[in-house]
């Protein structure tokens, strides 16, 4: 599966972490999924600085990333035992991201 632009790779991850969220029965709140999107590079993405403000109010920054981190982690992991084609979605993902932050940096 091929992405073809930084948001559709964006939004392709944050669905896998609101799910398994969803499964473990964790809380996401609107300010924590919105982030989830959050791009300062994406031309696609319109900041809500209201709701990235109060994400700092509800939870502490490495606390919210060690918390998407697990999800992402379980998701894929739960993923590729279920679909052979799993891995390669994730990877094309997360290369999409990687080329659109050295293309708007380099």
């Amino acid at each position: 599966m091929a992405f073809y632009s930084q948001w559709e790779a964006k939004q392709f991850l944050a669905q896998k972490v609101i799910t398994q969220a969803e499964k473990e029965g964790v809380g996401l709140s609107e300010a924590e999924r919105y982030m989830l999107s959050w791009s300062e590079s994406d031309p696609e993405f319109e900041p809500n600085f209201e709701l990235a403000a109060k994400i700092d109010e509800e939870i502490p920054q490495d606390k919210y990333e060690a918390k998407i981190r697990g999800l992402i982690e379980r998701a894929y992991r739960y993923d590729i035992q279920i679909d052979p084609l799993a891995e390669t979605r994730y990877r094309d993902a997360c290369k999409t991201l990687k080329r659109s932050l050295h293309s708007d940096h380099g």
